[in-house]
């Protein structure tokens, strides 16, 4: 597992406004070189072109060397050798020549030069939008503290994952516990659960914490499909989760596709369950849930017939798991068309385990299914796959700085 190492700068749009140097703004980037050298974080800058700065005349290579001291900048029109954007040798010549993996970095660019540059690279692309806002791609930024307020809060963890369970087709990930009741807890997760249900709290957070740690631990290099657990009403997809999942996703030519799994009839939501004190378990998901044959592969355009078949990997994401009732219902059905799986949640409820189901014999995913029982195979207690009991802790030290978090004095 990595944590970041290096950052690979673009310069137009990104370090200069159209060709020259915009003080106001510059002056922030600048507090951004510092808080990553305050971090021990390396630095370049990538580009094709020559810059020269106007009226001096002065190279920006040297400008910058005045102003920041010794880095690599690696520029294509200087020198031969490096390969130019958006070919991945680009990046790969910097990454060979810095050593780093490329888990251990991030881009920063703003052109569509650079989302195709990062794409190419499976690079995480952060896109500076503080001059332009020339490309819907990449997680986006407004200023430069924003950046370094991402960078601190989610790219420098220790601790990515504090549940995990994989076992052979199996294979579940959670960044922390979830209660409201134990006070190391409570105050994270009162926040996520207002995330989640109203769209209240930080919802920036949560998926911010979720898609780094994808990205730092290598998930996302086998993803080839995101989707998200729907809610307990009839319909699909999730409009929090929505935005950030198909930027994250397109970063890695992983396609969201928020309609995958479609709610054909309203289930029974938990909390109603508890207070009338119905039992719930797998049934009320996998009698309410199927998949859509020809889900949507870009806003008003539907896919002629599922992408779904072996070979390919989904991601699904859910808020909260309790016992595992939803990601495993999604799982039953998406083994039905032979693509592996790969389930994670924001947070997992304490004291509970997941309950995997026995296999059921075929049957099409694509239409609603009346179960009539629900055999538990194997359940994964949750003290025995609380892999890191750092990870808690670190997530609620880094959510309590988030709001009011600003530059190192």
């Amino acid at each position: 597992m990595s944590k970041l190492k290096g950052v690979i700068f673009s310069v137009e749009n990104t370090l200069l406004e159209k060709g020259e140097m915009n003080m106001d703004v510059f002056s922030e980037v600048e507090r951004l070189i510092a808080y990553l050298r305050s971090k021990g974080i390396e630095f370049v800058v990538l580009s094709n072109r020559h810059w020269t700065l106007q009226p001096s005349g002065q190279t920006l290579e040297s400008a910058l060397k005045e102003r920041w001291g010794n880095f690599n900048y690696f520029c294509a029109s200087l020198d031969s050798s490096i390969p130019r954007k958006p070919r991945p040798q680009a990046v790969s010549h910097a990454l060979k020549t810095m050593g780093w993996d490329s888990t251990e970095v991030v881009y920063i660019g703003s052109s569509v030069m650079d989302m195709r540059t990062a794409v190419n690279s499976d690079l995480l692309f952060l896109r500076a939008k503080w001059f332009a806002n020339d490309t819907e791609y990449g997680l986006p930024f407004e200023t430069p503290l924003d950046i370094a307020r991402f960078i601190d809060t989610f790219c420098l963890r220790g601790h990515w994952w504090c549940m995990s369970i994989q076992d052979g087709d199996f294979e579940y990930y959670s960044l922390a516990p979830f209660s409201t009741y134990k006070p190391k807890y409570a105050f994270y997760s009162q926040d996520a659960r207002a995330a989640a249900k109203s769209g209240q709290g930080h919802p920036e957070f949560w998926l911010s914490a979720l898609v780094t740690s994808i990205y730092f631990t290598g998930l996302h290099k086998r993803i080839d499909y995101i989707t998200v657990y729907p809610g307990h009403k009839q319909g699909a997809g999730s409009p929090i989760m929505e935005e950030i999942l198909d930027l994250f996703g397109k970063c890695f030519r992983a396609r969201y596709i928020p309609d995958m799994i479609v709610r054909h009839k309203d289930s029974v939501k938990s909390q109603t369950a508890a207070q009338k004190g119905i039992k719930v378990d797998h049934l009320n998901q996998l009698n309410t849930i199927k998949l859509n044959p020809t889900p949507e592969k870009s806003p008003g355009k539907a896919y002629a017939k599922t992408p779904l078949r072996e070979g390919k990997t989904v991601l699904v994401v859910d808020d909260f798991c309790t016992r595992g009732h939803s990601l495993e219902s999604a799982r039953t059905f998406l083994r039905q068309t032979k693509v592996d799986v790969i389930m994670v949640s924001w947070l997992k409820t304490i004291n509970t385990d997941f309950k995997r189901l026995t296999p059921y014999e075929p049957f099409d995913p694509h239409q609603p299914t009346i179960f009539k029982s629900a055999v538990i195979e194997k359940e994964y207690p949750f003290a025995q796959h609380f892999s890191d009991h750092m990870a808690p802790e670190e997530i609620d030290s880094l959510f309590r700085a988030y709001e009011d978090w600003g530059w190192p004095e």
